[in-house]
């Protein structure tokens, strides 16, 4: 099985309560892989798994998580570092700073890959707020 649909099949069995969509994104460049929802909130994840700092984005991943960002919506980059087994998890609207700097981006959220910490992702995914992004010049 490919890491990514690894940290897919983490993501679903530790967090039953949120009804999840995984997309084939040949259909539609660039939309996340998958798309949650909870209690009327819906979210989308483009799920990384990465083995050095850097976490490779698409042009078409790039540009829709910042344009999904600028309307509102909330969306989140979540990178699986194997070697330390952590989870890196973005806000969407930072994807010119995720594909230039990698995990270095900030703000991110890190959590421990352990049963304890889905609880905060969940909470995270559905209550953290997000800040507009900064137009692009």
């Amino acid at each position: 099985m490919k890491p990514e649909s690894k940290l897919w099949r983490e993501v679903k069995e530790n967090l039953p309560n949120i009804f999840w969509t995984r997309f084939e994104n040949w259909a539609s460049p660039g939309v996340p892989d998958v798309l949650g929802i909870k209690d009327g909130i819906p979210f989308f994840v483009e799920l990384k798994v990465i083995r050095s700092n850097k976490i490779n984005l698409s042009p078409h991943q790039i540009m829709w998580n910042y344009k999904y960002s600028l309307k509102g919506g909330r969306s989140f980059i979540m990178a699986q570092a194997l070697s330390q087994r952590l989870l890196h998890i973005f806000p969407g609207f930072l994807v010119h700073s995720i594909a230039s700097e990698g995990i270095l981006a900030a703000p991110r959220w890190t959590f421990p890959m352990d049963p304890a910490s889905w609880h905060g992702i969940q909470e995270l995914f559905l209550h953290s707020p997000l800040p507009s992004p900064p137009a692009q010049q």
